[in-house]
């Protein structure tokens, strides 16, 4: 565990165990009456809280853990064409220009093994192609 996981957990548990102490010395009507008002500031914050999550999500990529024995592209918001070539058993990195300004989601590979290609693209102004290697003569 991180210092900081401890750290939350400790805070949980004494952030509810002085909430508990407090309800226990108010008496039943008095506790009962104080539940129902912390009731809805919780679900006010979990309400906001949901918003945020949905609406101020930045533009994230990540391949997690990978391990590849192959390829793995990972391709967002580009404004032109892109191209893919394997080029004699490896493969050359996409050729495209990025483009300004857009975003949004999020592209992942949880816990991802590549042997081979793991192509992961997204908001492509023009046309993407993913070439096979050359074969040889």
């Amino acid at each position: 565990m991180t210092k900081r996981l401890v750290f939350t957990a400790v805070g949980a548990v004494l952030a509810l165990g002085g909430l508990a102490t407090f309800l226990v010395l108010q008496g039943l009507d008095a506790a009962d009456k104080w539940s129902s008002v912390l009731s809805l500031f919780f679900t006010a914050a979990g309400f906001v809280l949901t918003l945020v999550g949905l609406f101020a999500r930045g533009s994230q990529q990540s391949a997690d853990h990978a391990v590849t024995g192959g390829s793995l592209h990972q391709v967002r918001n580009v404004t032109g064409d892109v191209v893919i070539r394997a080029v004699g058993g490896t493969v050359a990195p996409p050729t495209a220009a990025p483009a300004e300004g857009q975003g949004g989601g999020t592209q992942s590979a949880h816990g991802a093994r590549t042997a081979g290609d793991l192509h992961q693209i997204d908001g492509v102004g023009g046309s993407v192609r993913v070439e096979p290697p050359a074969a040889n003569p």
